[in-house]
């Protein structure tokens, strides 16, 4: 025997045209070129024939030749084939159709067969579908039928009678069920079903098509003839396609055999699958169009896209991913290979390296894709919403009234106030005070080095900041237009003299203040930039005033609420004003004394004129209340800042507990599983007991470190049973059900079943028999009546989260809870130095190889020179490395960040650079 396996390209060749990949193995022996080559009259007593010795295997790899089988229209229509019990049920059904259509009026049928069409559609669709997903994700229907010991005579001696009667009919009499795999037999039973279905299907339809033929109608003899000649020519097409594609991929893959077991066989895929992509789903449903061609009926039409859009519906949510899951190669989420060594170890490498994984990340850093990867601290996706905003704003204000309209213009107006000046002005707040901009930056993409990261952060800040600003004034603009009011009081020249110089002082203002500031000041470069030289200069309008904007930067405002003549207008100028006085007090202020200190001037030119004034004796009267005032403003200010300063920890500190509470909260929110039977249960005879780690050799695990766990239990322990690992603080301090101690707190995925291999996600498939513990370590203490076991808790089924935890024994599937263990701890090391690189290096390549230890063994496509390079298979892995890295070196980074970068070295360099960034 031969064998030759069949490459990832193979299985995907010919221009995308999808199809079943199968293996390829050659069997010494006879052959038929073609299947179904025997005489149509062979008796069926003869041994069971099979198609050139082409064998099957199955998921435990057992190898078997697989029985030619009849195609489902002999095996149910031909006179002189033995018919099963199914085939009869099937035969039934549709001679019942068939009798209904003759005897129902002509409305009735139109009614009943649309109904009766669609359950049909429903049953393929939805319960194949159903049934099929389970049995590719989980061998449900073949456990199903063990459990119920179908296949066994002694366990079920009437079924297991009927099923051999059934196997001797479909395949011959000298067929032994006992020569094949369960998987064989069960498809055999499988595809019997699926003929029922089908067929009713496409009669049901049929009927439906035939109760809703129309005649002429209204559209002449010339257009009924087109009709009928496409829709002939479609039908004809549709019998072409069917038979053409069942001659490719025959039985096996028509009745999803692969879902059961795998055929290893060559196929050549050619015919229908060279015309069209996912041919049995796509053009092989163009016979729906053709009927309704025929019919000349909308209602058909409308069936049949309903239909063939659910068929496409199975496609995409079963077969695609069948597929994917049976045939589809693992590929990494990140792979970075160098074809070279590096040139030093460990150690800053000189001159970059450029491959293809870095080539990618260099040329994409998430970039926006229709709507996906949207991030609104990059002003190009910014921008991108609020052209979609504003553009699909017409068709909603075209129908507006005046007043709605009005109400809309006061909140697009004070919306955007309030972004530009609390919005904005928060962000630069915490980017003064711990760089919260650059930061998100950084976390969320990574950047060749830390200037990289500053200039991205500074760059579409820029564009944010001058769209919001243009926005703040052109929204309240068309506020003012909206609720112009026709002037008719005798003051209305001079309001509108005043109005316009307003604007015009602040056009000059905003001119002259950018004139001293430049770009780099007018944009608040000095909350980005370091390296830029700072200097204030108290030239132009800074000579006079110390901040223009402060008494002059809402006169453009109040100017267009003087033309409109509008009180709302005028509020929300209030407002604005109000607004814009908070951001540069607590928010520009702070900042420039925190940067220039001293060299920030305390009095303007202005300032120094009215106090050199108000010592003069003709103003002595008024000096008292000038002092007044200006002593009321500065403690406005003081306590407003004082305030905003005391007022944040707290309400830090208040959401740090609420969501804490909240998380709490959330973790007891479980449907909690209890169970009688417990009661009874010998606790001794059950224990949990993490071993000590080979590292610190005591129950001390670093975090990531793979938790071996020792567990014993009765000899009549359930296999449902399972451990879940729980961090202490979250426990609640009475957790009784009655006398028994109960799990109110959810494991959040750190779980493992003690037959692991019996579990898929939550669910038990319900094996009674096989290996128990990690990959089947365990025994039976015949004395002690007892099984101990060893599970092994390793990559995402671990904590990553310093902290002192405990494990649990639960029985049964419940959270009733057998046994706990003592105590322990999970830790992190953290660098002495946090500048260091060669700490920072050794703790960080601990932490990634502990992330990775449940990787897939090296492919050679994959591996690297370098060995600092990543192979990252699941975004489960990036997760683990981000929250470790956060946990030692108080670094935030998202897993894209850790795919991007995919290399220990360059890892810890951004780290370094983060850190550096973020503490100046």
């Amino acid at each position: 025997m031969t064998t030759q396996s069949s490459s990832f390209d193979e299985l995907h060749a010919t221009d995308g045209i999808r199809r079943r990949p199968v293996a390829n193995i050659k069997v010494n022996g006879p052959t038929n070129a073609t299947p179904g080559g025997k005489d149509k009259d062979e008796k069926r007593d003869e041994a069971p024939r099979t198609t050139g010795l082409v064998l099957g295997r199955t998921p435990d790899g057992e190898l078997f030749h697989v029985v030619e089988t009849c195609d489902m229209v002999k095996s149910v229509f031909h006179p002189q084939h033995p018919k099963t019990l199914l085939d009869l049920v099937t035969l039934g059904l549709l001679l019942f159709q068939v009798f209904l259509y003759c005897i129902l009026t002509h409305e009735q049928a139109k009614i009943f067969f649309l109904v009766y069409f669609a359950i049909w559609r429903i049953t393929y669709n939805g319960g194949l579908g159903y049934l099929l997903t389970k049995q590719s994700q989980t061998r449900w229907i073949v456990r199903f039928v063990e459990r119920r010991g179908w296949l066994d005579a002694k366990k079920a001696p009437r079924m297991h009678a009927w099923i051999d009667s059934f196997y001797k009919t479909k395949l011959g009499a000298a067929y032994d069920m006992k020569s094949k795999p369960n998987e064989f037999n069960v498809w055999i039973l499988f595809r019997s079903l699926v003929d029922v279905i089908l067929l009713n299907d496409v009669t049901a339809y049929a009927l439906f098509s035939l109760s809703n033929v129309q005649g002429l109608g209204n559209y002449g003899v010339l257009l009924f003839v087109v009709r009928w000649c496409i829709g002939l020519l479609f039908l004809a097409f549709n019998a072409w396609v069917k038979l053409d594609a069942h001659r490719v991929v025959k039985d096996y893959a028509w009745y999803w055999g692969d879902c059961f077991f795998l055929c290893l066989q060559n196929l050549k895929f050619d015919g229908v699958y060279e015309v069209a992509p996912d041919p049995m789903y796509s053009i092989g449903y163009i016979g729906y169009y053709g009927l309704s061609l025929l019919t000349g009926s909308y209602m058909v039409f409308f069936v049949s896209l309903a239909a063939h859009a659910l068929q496409l519906l199975f496609l995409v949510a079963f077969e695609n991913p069948h597929m994917e899951r049976v045939y589809g190669e693992r590929v990494p989420i990140a792979a970075r290979v160098s074809e070279q060594e590096p040139s030093s170890k460990a150690t800053r490498p000189d001159a970059p390296r450029t491959n293809a994984h870095d080539l990618h990340h260099r040329l994409f850093h998430g970039d926006n894709v229709i709507f996906s990867h949207m991030d609104l601290f990059r002003s190009s996706d910014f921008l991108l919403v609020l052209c979609v905003a504003y553009a699909v704003a017409p068709v909603v204000l075209v129908h507006c009234s005046h007043t709605t309209l009005l109400v809309l213009s006061v909140a697009h107006a004070l919306a955007w106030r309030i972004f530009h000046s609390f919005g904005l002005g928060l962000a630069l707040r915490w980017q003064s005070e711990q760089r919260w901009v650059v930061h998100h930056f950084l976390k969320h993409y990574h950047f060749e080095d830390g200037d990289a990261a500053v200039k991205e952060a500074f760059t579409n800040w820029k564009a944010i900041y001058n769209t919001s600003l243009i926005m703040t004034y052109t929204s309240f603009a068309l506020l003012s237009l909206c609720s112009y009011m026709t002037w008719t009081d005798e003051l209305y020249k001079l309001r509108y003299v005043l109005g316009v110089l307003l604007i015009l002082l602040h056009m000059w203002s905003a001119r002259s203040s950018y004139r001293v500031l430049g770009p780099f000041g007018w944009l608040y470069g000095d909350f980005f930039i370091d390296a830029y030289p700072k200097r204030l200069s108290y030239t132009g309008i800074y000579r006079f005033l110390n901040n223009p904007e402060r008494s002059m930067g809402s006169a453009a405002i109040f100017g267009m609420a003087l033309l409109s003549g509008s009180l709302s207008a005028v509020v929300v100028a209030a407002i604005s004003h109000m607004s814009h006085w908070w951001f540069l007090s607590c928010v520009e202020g702070p900042h420039m004394r925190r940067v220039y200190g001293a060299d920030v001037r305390k009095d303007s030119g202005v300032t120094k004129q009215l106090k050199q004034l108000g010592r003069s004796q003709w103003l002595s009267v008024a000096q008292p209340s000038v002092h007044e005032l200006e002593n009321a403003l500065k403690k406005a200010q003081g306590l407003m800042d004082q305030l905003f300063d005391k007022s944040r920890p707290h309400m830090e500190h208040i959401v740090d507990q609420a969501r804490t509470l909240l998380q709490q909260k959330t973790e007891h929110i479980l449907t909690m599983r209890t169970g009688d039977s417990v009661r009874d249960i010998d606790q001794a005879k059950y224990h949990v007991s993490p071993i000590a780690s080979m590292h610190t050799m005591e129950q001390r695990f670093h975090i990531g470190e793979p938790i071996v766990t020792q567990w014993a239990a009765a000899h009549n322990h359930s296999r449902r049973d399972w451990i879940g690992i729980y961090p202490v603080e979250a426990l609640d301090t009475d957790e009784r059900h009655g006398n028994m101690l109960v799990t109110r707190t959810r494991s959040r995925g750190k779980w493992l079943g003690i037959a692991e291999a019996e579990w898929d996600g939550p669910v038990h498939l319900g094996t009674e028999q096989g290996s128990l513990g990690t990959k089947g370590v365990s025994n039976v203490d015949v004395d002690k009546r007892q099984v101990h076991g060893v599970s092994v808790f390793q990559g995402s089924r671990l904590p990553w989260t310093p902290g002192t935890y405990e494990m649990r024994y639960h029985h049964d599937n419940t959270h009733d809870v057998l046994a706990r263990s003592e105590r322990f701890t999970i830790y992190v090391d953290t660098p002495a130095d946090p500048m260091s690189f060669d700490e920072t290096y050794m703790i960080l390549a601990k932490i990634v190889r502990f992330a990775l230890v449940d990787s897939s063994p090296a492919i050679d496509a994959y591996e690297s020179a370098d060995k600092d390079d990543l192979t990252l298979w699941t975004q489960d892995q990036a997760r683990n490395i981000a929250e470790g890295i956060k946990q030692a070196f108080h670094v935030d980074f998202s897993k894209d960040v850790i795919v991007a970068c995919a290399n220990t070295t360059i890892l810890t360099k951004d780290i370094l650079t983060a850190r550096a960034l973020l503490a100046r």
